[in-house]
């Protein structure tokens, strides 16, 4: 055969391999036209192609099975025979597979065979899935093989676990086999049916299935042919994914054991592929794929149907209506599906993978928004929209709200009108009449947004912040005093909020003003530096946030001692703190509390600070019994002044439960953190940067206790909260992908830990100051990780400089530096240099 020749028959293959069986042989007359050799090729590889798939490409308890009831299950005896494939008698069958005595034969294709079986120990009934002698080719065993580790290192109660896998004897030689959970349940269109699943209960299972393919995720590994068929729902209604037979690893540690793909290799069913899918270039594929398939899931879960129908058309015009063609609206179905769920629908089959959910995750909890009435992120954000939802799902509040809204603004605007009268004498009239005009411009909108009849969507106080600063922007050039005034308002609660980005335009904006009005040297400048530092602070920016105080600090040691004086150097301090240069920290810390005890007394929320932050420097020195008792007498003070449940209690008492944890009184540090946890995502929301500190700190407490897994899944939480409070270049994000390693290597997933360790280390080299002690922490993370992986030359060179650093930053004898010079004679022994091991190892 020519080139010519083969390169046709490749290509009417690839196109006939996934055509509908009714419509092949059609378009293999048309194709191959006079040509039988052509012809004869094509229908030799097909069969080849079939015979393949069959056994792996099925689900393994058959395409229509549908479980017997319990009481089967607990019979020593195999069941009666049956007319159906599924649950007929095994004959012809061996009567023994390793441990697993065979009760029937669920479903039986080309390559392979899966049976109920018996398992001995543990006693239990098993799917055991076995290639049939003879057939058991490279390519087999590899994707065979391929299936079995990826289902083992997926584990979740939303996936099908794998018990086992190996090979076993059966009379015709060893076969492979693994046993796998066997689930007892219906095809998920098919329960949804017979269950009479209402639309909420729809996507309640949804958003589990999401649950579960976001795991899989999470180990690397994207499925590629997710469908109804292969995700079946048991009797209690937990859906259980199946066949990640051509599941494609994304994971560096089981990457040599994945199939390469050719270009123009099609793997799955059609009518749920991606458009990147369905163009079969491996390249293109990632977890937004899945995420696609979610949706079409979704959108037929809904309707009955598939968004794009492609059963009668080829694969090239099944390929481009993929690609081109939009679904039918989801109200054309059902009008109770328009707005909101169509939306998501709508956002998760997005043609171009980069406007889709970036994580089945992230539908999962778009899902769950509408669920319990929250705004979805897949609706265009409009304060009309969001107001008037939030006035339908809490209409016994809008009054209460609209009555608290009003004078939070005539409070606002009332403390801006009183300052301006007091410096801007003159200028009283006008302030006045902006009061007048505020007042009546936001109440005008609230009350227009909540009318009766109209839709809309939840708000929240962000979005209400959204709406003010537009108006600032467009309204208020006329009274600049009023507008500074609110936008530092504004710029504090954007910060409180977690929104730093908005919360920076509007402090810069602020300091702007108050420069031109006030002067440089003014308390109102000095007030919006110590502002906006803290806000730079925070968002990682050193440098800027030490200027900003310093500023700050020079304008207010001009005027009297105050509590402002106070606030500033403790600002000044906070930064110092966390940079590590601890013995300034402390003397500012020092003399902000003196000036607090003189000017506010001994019961005010700004001692209880200073004291929180004192202990926090005494522990990071060692001085545990110095530290609780100094965070134990913040505590009361913060309940007396502030409450149980304002969010800087909370901090304190998270603080302690860090002290707890260094004590290895672990039971009480996990309550604390638990309580922290559950008040900081009531307070501050779930995707606030604090809520990741304390997932983060949560998941150090099972490290301790050796739960590698469950540090595992709260390391991954914190990591995805703090990437979307402060995004990937951050030190926060750096810390987390750290810990992350440590979890890993704790499971002994090399490769996977040593790339976090490395990321860490690289996000903290270019997001701390130079020299930080955090980089040596994070570097011998990393140099673990190297060490592990038998790596001696790159591990050696990372340690040396994790333990230059840490004992330029805290000192030899300091905890961590004599960590990892421990490490270093460990590396050396193992290296085979016992000489330079002696060196590291401390003194007898």
């Amino acid at each position: 055969m020519t080139p010519e020749q083969y390169a046709r028959v490749r290509e009417i293959f690839l196109a006939a391999r996934d055509a509908d069986p009714a419509q092949q042989a059609d378009y293999l007359r048309a194709a191959c036209g006079d040509d039988p050799e052509i012809l004869a090729e094509v229908q030799s590889l097909l069969a080849s192609a079939e015979r393949a798939r069959t056994f792996l490409q099925t689900p393994a308890l058959g395409e229509h099975f549908v479980m017997a009831g319990p009481e089967s299950l607990a019979r020593d005896s195999a069941p009666q025979a049956t007319s159906s494939t599924a649950g007929r008698r095994a004959i012809g069958h061996p009567e023994q597979i390793g441990q697993y005595r065979i009760l029937d034969v669920l479903g039986e294709g080309g390559m392979g065979v899966v049976y109920r079986a018996q398992q001995e120990h543990p006693r239990r009934v098993v799917a055991l899935k076995v290639i049939k002698p003879g057939v058991e080719s490279p390519e087999t065993i590899r994707r065979f093989e391929h299936e079995c580790q990826v289902l083992g290192w997926l584990q979740h109660a939303g996936i099908a676990q794998v018990y086992e896998a190996g090979t076993a004897e059966a009379g015709y030689g060893p076969q492979p086999f693994f046993a796998m959970e066997l689930i007892q349940g219906q095809p998920l269109t098919q329960y949804a049916h017979t269950q009479r699943l209402d639309i909420r209960a729809r996507l309640e299972l949804l958003a589990r299935i999401c649950d579960a393919l976001h795991h899989a995720h999470q180990k690397g590994v994207i499925h590629r042919d997710l469908k109804p068929g292969n995700i079946l729902v048991d009797e209690a209604g937990q859906p259980k994914i199946l066949d990640f037979g051509v599941a494609r690893a994304t994971n560096a540690d089981i990457r040599a054991a994945t199939l390469q793909t050719s270009v123009g290799q099609l793997l799955g069913t059609v009518g749920y592929m991606s458009p990147e899918q369905i163009a079969g270039d491996p390249r293109e594929l990632d977890t937004r794929s899945d995420v696609y398939t979610l949706g079409a899931i979704l959108y037929e879960l809904l309707t009955g149907r598939v968004p794009v129908d492609v059963s009668r058309r080829t694969l090239p015009e099944a390929a481009r209506a993929i690609v081109e063609e939009e679904p039918e609206p989801l109200r054309l179905a059902n009008r109770e599906l328009r707005g909101d769920i169509e939306a998501i629908v709508g956002k998760a089959l997005e043609k171009d993978k980069r406007h889709r959910y970036q994580s089945a995750s992230d539908l999962a909890a778009d899902i769950r928004r509408y669920l319990s009435d929250q705004p979805v992120s897949a609706r265009p954000v409009t304060a009309i929209y969001q107001l008037r939802k939030f006035a339908r799902r809490n209409r016994a509040l809008v009054v209460g709200l609209l009555t608290t809204g009003l004078a939070l603004i005539v409070g606002i605007v009332g403390t801006s009108t009183g300052m301006v009268r007091a410096q801007r004498a003159e200028r009283e009239a006008r302030s006045a009449a902006a009061k007048a005009g505020a007042i009546s411009y936001f109440i005008g909108e609230i009350l227009g947004a909540v009318e009766p009849g109209r839709e809309g969507r939840d708000v929240k106080v962000f979005e209400i912040l959204d709406q003010a600063a537009a108006a600032l922007d467009n309204e208020w050039s006329e009274h600049p005093e009023v507008e500074a005034a609110l936008r530092l308002r504004l710029g504090t609660s954007y910060y409180r909020l977690g929104l730093y980005e908005p919360a920076r335009k509007q402090l810069r904006r602020a300091l702007e003003l108050d420069q031109r009005i006030y002067g440089a040297n003014s308390p109102e400048v000095a007030k919006t530096l110590s502002t906006l530092g803290t806000l730079m602070h925070v968002m990682g920016d050193y440098g800027e946030a030490e200027a900003l105080h310093r500023a700050a600090l020079d304008i207010r040691r001009r005027k009297a001692a105050d509590a402002d004086l106070a606030t500033t150097i403790n600002n000044l301090a906070a930064l110092l703190h966390f940079q590590g240069r601890y013995d300034e920290a402390e003397q500012l810390y020092r003399e902000t509390l003196a000036l607090q005890r003189r000017v506010l007394g001994e019961e005010h929320a700004q001692i209880a600070a200073t004291l929180n932050n004192l202990g926090a420097i005494h522990r990071q020195r060692g001085d545990l019994a110095r530290a609780e008792q100094l965070h134990r007498q913040a505590l009361p003070i913060y309940a007396r002044t502030l409450g149980e449940r304002h969010p800087d209690y909370v901090t304190c008492l998270g603080n302690l439960a860090v002290i707890l944890e260094r004590q290895d009184r672990l039971d009480e540090a996990e309550e604390l953190y638990s309580q922290v946890l559950e008040l900081r995502r009531e307070l501050l929301g779930p995707d606030h940067s604090q809520v990741g500190t304390t997932l983060n700190n949560l998941a150090k407490v099972c490290m301790r206790r050796g739960e590698h897994g469950r540090a595992e899944e709260l390391y991954r939480e914190a990591l995805a909260v703090c990437q979307r409070a402060f995004g990937e270049e951050h030190p926060q994000t750096a810390a987390v992908h750290g810990n992350l390693a440590k979890a890993l290597l704790g499971q002994d997933r090399r490769a996977e830990a040593e790339l976090h360790g490395r990321q860490a280390v690289d996000l903290a080299t270019r997001t701390l100051p130079a020299g930080h002690w955090s980089i040596g922490v994070l570097q011998a993370i990393h140099g673990t990780t190297l060490l592990r992986l038998g790596q001696y030359e790159q591990a050696e060179a990372v340690l040396l400089q994790a333990h230059a650093a840490l004992t330029a930053a805290r000192g030899p004898q300091y905890e961590r530096t004599r960590e990892v010079a421990e490490r270093l004679a460990e590396l050396y022994e193992a290296w085979g240099r016992p000489a330079q091991a002696a060196e590291w190892r401390p003194p007898e």
